[in-house]
């Protein structure tokens, strides 16, 4: 097999140009191929960074009978909820999304920034890259202790200082402790966009008063702030479809506490979305359907390359015929002269693949700084890694073994054919 390799290659090197050209147009279609899937599996296929994220759901309440009719959760009830459902959730965790004016003045920029109870970050199972998580006394309702969490790509954006830790962030024009830095690629609730800080929820109060608004409007205390996002992770024991089994149990008590509301309300699971956060249960919309339609345009792709392919290395087996049938006169058996035809072919599969992945790699990066550049005012981390890892190599690969049987398989029988 060796042998039929090296001769294979002495052969594509004597047609420098042939070679040439086919291993640009395998390039050109592997590496588009790789290019969508690298994206597919970085944006998709990847799982979320908290430890076993398939434990991690969002927690809804709704009107009973009424499945539009959702809203948030009060402290109160969030306090309820952690305390009276062990057997269906490990932990239980809040968190509100905020707007926050990050820098002094006229550098002042508006970013996002997620408010959290102390127990989110060990919920999810992360531990900080720098410095410590805020605690339950900095949580409390109205503590008002101005600390925060930076994200990773926050601290990579203000140039990586490796005294960044316990400086001083000017956020709605007051002075916050920088406490520690979240793990590089930590999303939290979403998978793919990550705030630039994370503040807990005690400053709440003090955090809407910097808006104009009244620190009453923003009290945790107050049963009628309906303002918390909750996301749980299940016992280890448990599937997302059987904790679904025991929400009934969950709703019934859930609607026990509540004693001034008119609708009783039920409470339902769910596992987070990729892309958003929300307070009504919702999928990744068309995401998978978009993959799948931009996987068969890239296989078209391929496919119409390997005919071009096919219909050259069909010219060229022609031009060979008198060369193939000496070979056959000096012994050599048909089967020898096909697996040397596919021996070609393979190798200029695994040429076209390793260019096309390092074309994919190129355009992949291009299009990531193109959408950072696009971004650059939103101030937000938008966490997507096209890194290629194992999957994507071995779908490389897998694309140049389907190459090397479209393009190379016909013209080796029919060649074989023709000189016998």
């Amino acid at each position: 097999m060796i042998q039929d390799f090296k001769f294979a290659l002495r052969q594509l090197l004597k047609s420098r140009g042939f070679t040439a050209v086919a291993v640009l147009t395998l390039a050109l279609a592997i590496g588009v191929n790789s290019a969508i899937f690298a994206l597919i599996n970085g944006v998709v296929l990847r799982p979320m960074v908290p430890v076993r994220p398939n434990e991690v759901v969002n927690v809804f309440n709704c009107r009973q009978n009424a499945n539009h009719d959702y809203r948030q959760f009060s402290y109160n009830e969030f306090r309820d909820m952690r305390e009276n459902n062990g057997e269906v959730f490990v932990d239980l965790a809040a968190l509100e999304f905020a707007v926050a004016g990050i820098g002094r003045d006229h550098e002042m920029r508006r970013s996002f920034a997620f408010l959290t109870s102390e127990n989110y970050f060990s919920m999810m199972g992360v531990q900080p890259f720098r410095g410590r998580f805020y605690n339950a006394e900095e949580c409390k309702p109205n503590a008002n202790i101005p600390v925060v969490v930076a994200s990773y790509g926050f601290w990579k954006r203000q140039g990586g200082r490796a005294d960044f830790v316990g400086s001083t962030l000017q956020i709605n024009r007051q002075p916050y402790t920088v406490i520690g830095i979240s793990p590089e690629g930590f999303c939290g609730a979403s998978a793919l966009i990550a705030p630039d800080v994370w503040m807990p929820l005690g400053i709440r109060a003090q955090l809407g008063s910097a808006f104009g608004d009244s620190e009453s409007m923003h009290d945790l205390a107050n049963p009628k702030n309906y303002t918390l996002n909750l996301v749980g992770r299940l016992r280890s024991a448990l599937t997302i479809e059987s904790a679904k089994w025991r929400m009934p149990v969950v709703s019934q008590r859930f609607s026990a506490m509540q004693t001034d509301i008119e609708f009783q309300r039920e409470v339902q699971i769910q596992k987070p979305s990729r892309f958003s956060l929300s307070t009504s249960p919702e999928d990744d919309g068309p995401i998978t359907l978009i993959g799948t339609l931009l996987m068969s345009m890239a296989g078209a792709v391929l496919l119409i390359a390997c005919l071009n392919l096919a219909n050259m290395l069909l010219a060229r087996g022609t031009a060979r015929s008198k060369e193939i049938a000496l070979r056959l006169a000096l012994g050599a058996s048909r089967w020898r002269i096909v697996r040397q035809l596919l021996a070609e072919g393979l190798l200029l599969a695994i040429c076209g693949g390793v260019v096309g992945l390092i074309l994919s790699i190129w355009c992949n990066n291009i299009l990531l700084h193109s959408l950072a550049a696009l971004l650059n005012n939103v101030n937000f981390s938008f966490i997507v890694d096209l890194t290629p890892n194992f999957a994507v190599l071995a779908v490389t690969f897998v694309f140049c073994l389907i190459a090397t049987a479209l393009f190379s398989l016909g013209p080796a029988l029919k060649a074989e054919v023709r000189s016998g």
